[in-house]
């Protein structure tokens, strides 16, 4: 029969019926669809399985769809069998299944079995959830097994791999982590990829991690010349100051929940000066006792030399002593020290005498004598001095 007037195209199928007479019900007898032959988007053929009386030419019709978009009984049950049917081939004769309050609990009848869901797509890889014992032997121990919910996958199709593994006796876990490779640019975005660690090479300026947010990074540069900018906000970099990478660097860093990431150790591959510019500052400079009256300069410079270890070069230049006095001068450092450390100077422009600079523990301040402990503060001196020590 010829259909006018309507698009057959993935609308009608094999198996529906068709009853004529009426275009808003069922009415009477209807016709088993044998086939369908669309025309374009405007009707098409129809066969049916059986003969149509040709008193129904030119009327009109109704096809029942219901049986297909899952609106009938009949279509209903079939899908309740259906999945029925694969939950029994999929968790065995030996699994019960208990629901209520919107759970659904697989309960394994032998304590001993593998509790398992698994998750296949043709053509593509596939993984599984496991509920089973573990048994490991720790360096010189016994054998120890535990119960374990692991996440796993299927790289070979076969084989199983731990992804994350769950210790159900103390509620901890096992994340295995990938590596990636990425290039260095002005923003390495850590989180753009599902990998714990990533490999960054190349020379450029890196300002940013990217906005991934309540991430743990484990990064290793196999290229020295990139450089890293500290951002007290973004980007925060051990001792508050830029990094130039060297070959074989490696830091630990996380992000926060606004995607601002912290690097919180940077261990160089070979201790050694970090190439580049020293950052400079402006030192404070006070007596222990009394007040300078005028300072000519006050020019501080500093690097970090790896992650901890900072090295200061100060240049104090001083008009007027005024009423200054004490046994010592009060420099300002970059960075608190975590221990006592201490460095050498010399005054440079009127008597020429050593001097020693000292810093102690959790301190931000260097205490600056002469040789013979006494203050270096008068007019017009130099006080100048290095000092090495480990930020706190």
């Amino acid at each position: 029969m010829a259909i006018t007037g309507m698009d057959l195209n993935a609308v009608v199928q094999q198996g529906m019926t068709i009853n004529f007479g009426a275009r808003d019900r069922a009415v009477g007898e209807a016709w088993i669809i044998n086939t369908v032959v669309p025309n374009g988007t405007n009707g098409g053929t129809l066969t049916t399985a059986g003969s149509i009386p040709t008193a129904y030419n030119s009327v009109p019709f109704l096809i029942d769809t219901r049986g297909f978009n899952g609106t009938d009984s009949s279509f209903a049950a079939a899908v309740s069998l259906k999945l029925l049917a694969t939950l029994t081939n999929l968790l065995g004769s030996a699994t019960n299944l208990f629901a209520g309050s919107r759970q659904l609990v697989l309960d394994k009848v032998a304590s001993t079995a593998i509790g398992r869901i698994a998750f296949a797509i043709t053509g593509r890889t596939w993984g599984d959830i496991a509920h089973r014992a573990l048994f490991y032997t720790p360096s010189g121990g016994a054998t120890t097994g535990v119960e374990t919910l692991a996440l796993r996958a299927f790289p070979d199709g076969a084989t199983p791999i731990d992804a994350l593994l769950i210790d159900l006796s103390t509620g901890t876990g096992d994340l295995r982590k990938g590596a990636a490779t990425m290039v260095a640019a002005s923003t390495v975005d850590l989180g753009s990829a599902p990998m714990g660690k990533v490999t960054i090479n190349g020379a450029a300026t890196i300002n940013s991690f990217g906005g991934g947010r309540h991430l743990e990074r484990l990064v290793h540069f196999v290229n020295a010349g990139a450089t890293l900018v500290h951002n007290a906000t973004s980007l925060s970099l051990p001792g508050g100051a830029n990094i130039v990478v060297q070959d074989g660097d490696r830091l630990h860093a996380t992000s926060d929940g606004s995607g601002n990431w912290r690097v919180h150790s940077y261990s160089r591959a070979a201790l050694a000066p970090i190439a580049g510019p020293m950052i400079t500052y402006t030192p404070a400079i006070t007596p222990s006792a009394g007040t300078i009256t005028s300072i000519t300069s006050a020019v501080g410079r500093y690097q970090m030399i790896n992650s901890k270890l900072c090295f200061v070069a100060v240049d104090v230049r001083i008009n007027q002593a005024g009423s200054a006095s004490g046994g010592a001068a009060l420099v300002k450092l970059p960075f608190p020290a975590r221990d006592f450390a201490h460095g050498t100077g010399r005054e440079g422009a009127v008597t020429g005498e050593t001097l020693t600079a000292i810093t102690s523990a959790s301190s931000d301040t260097a205490y600056v004598v002469k040789y013979n402990n006494v203050g270096p503060i008068a007019n017009g001196v130099q006080i100048a001095f290095t000092i090495l020590y480990e930020v706190a």
